[in-house]
């Protein structure tokens, strides 16, 4: 396979219902996309899931863009014969894990053919409106992720009351603060599957008896396999979440996989507000997770998505079929 050609685009599209989290509010979700077309006149996208300024990581919208231009013009034309040789010359990129998933995203599916499967349905929501929990009640996801708040005790009890059986998880953004300590111990015994991220230092895990807490994952801290065990072996931390885009793409989380089922540590896939054709890898990589990860149905977040039908709600599951890209909702930035 020779790259040829290379463009990139934007996809701007307005949330169903803006997203509000601890950090930041987003009406909207404006991602960057590259297309790769090869001398045998065929095309891959990828998606990036790095976000237009830096509330989340410091590899922006804008830093993946100028980082993909010099790594194409670097291997423009050049011959890859199996994916290994893509890998290889993805090295120069290990400082910028978001731009390489999406180059990864891309030229993976020029070696491996995509397959249909079906995931367990796990939905992420911000603040119980009572659009979100009519949404909840007619698409009954095996899983909840709910945003911490200052109404996170009155939410989980709303969750509970939810006439379906879901479990329950709290992504808390490292925002939990020192006067709301109290919040945490009382869903110690709130059969809660476990709480993201509660703080921004985690030192502060061992202020607690291990009784006062509920299970505790690590997200934002999960930057790379050597932090990865650090924390799993340093504090008591029961659930790694696994986002493709801030480890480097599939094959790094693949890699990472293998580790940790060897060690017995739990892990899930995280999304972050994908459109349809980063839904399905990320969906890919949920199908070994150990508790329904971030996929949601298509049309869960947006109207308008650039793959048609990408992951559908059947029976409790979503199905995935091979992602179409269609370019009309993408603007050509290069």
């Amino acid at each position: 396979m020779k790259l040829s050609e290379m463009k990139l685009y934007i996809c701007n599209n307005y949330f169903k219902h803006a997203i509000v989290t601890p950090k930041v509010t987003m009406d909207r979700r404006k991602a960057l996309f590259v297309e790769f077309i090869t001398d045998k006149h065929i095309h891959y996208f990828g998606e990036c899931n790095a976000f237009e300024t830096d509330w989340y990581a410091d590899e922006t919208i804008e830093v993946v863009y100028d980082q993909t231009i010099k790594w194409f013009e670097a291997y423009k034309n050049h011959e890859f014969e199996r994916f290994s040789d893509v890998q290889n010359a993805l090295q120069c990129l290990e400082q910028y894990p978001a731009t390489r998933s999406m180059i990864v995203m891309a030229c993976y599916q020029a070696f491996y053919e995509l397959e249909t499967f079906n995931v367990p349905y796990g939905a992420t929501v911000s603040g119980l409106t009572y659009k979100h929990i009519f949404n909840l009640k007619d698409t009954q996801p095996q899983r909840v992720k709910i945003k911490w708040s200052e109404n996170i005790l009155e939410d989980v009890i709303q969750l509970k009351r939810l006439p379906f059986k879901s479990q329950i998880v709290i992504d808390a953004n490292e925002s939990v603060k020192n006067s709301e300590f109290e919040k945490v111990m009382l869903l110690s015994s709130s059969e809660i599957l476990y709480l993201e991220e509660p703080f921004k230092d985690i030192q502060k895990l061992k202020d607690f008896k291990d009784s006062e807490l509920p299970p505790i994952a690590i997200d934002e801290k999960a930057v790379s396999l050597k932090a990865i065990l650090y924390y799993v072996e340093n504090y008591k931390i029961e659930v790694v979440v696994l986002k493709p885009f801030r480890l480097g793409g599939l094959d790094k989380v693949m890699e990472i996989i293998e580790i940790l089922e060897q060690k017995h540590v739990k892990f899930v896939i995280g999304g972050m507000y994908e459109y349809g054709l980063s839904r399905y890898f990320t969906a890919l990589l949920a199908r070994y997770a150990t508790y329904p990860s971030d996929i949601t149905p298509h049309g869960f977040y947006f109207e308008n998505d650039i793959v048609a039908h990408s992951g559908i709600l059947k029976r409790g599951s979503i199905y995935f079929e091979p992602p179409f890209v269609n370019k009309f909702y993408l603007t050509q930035i290069n």
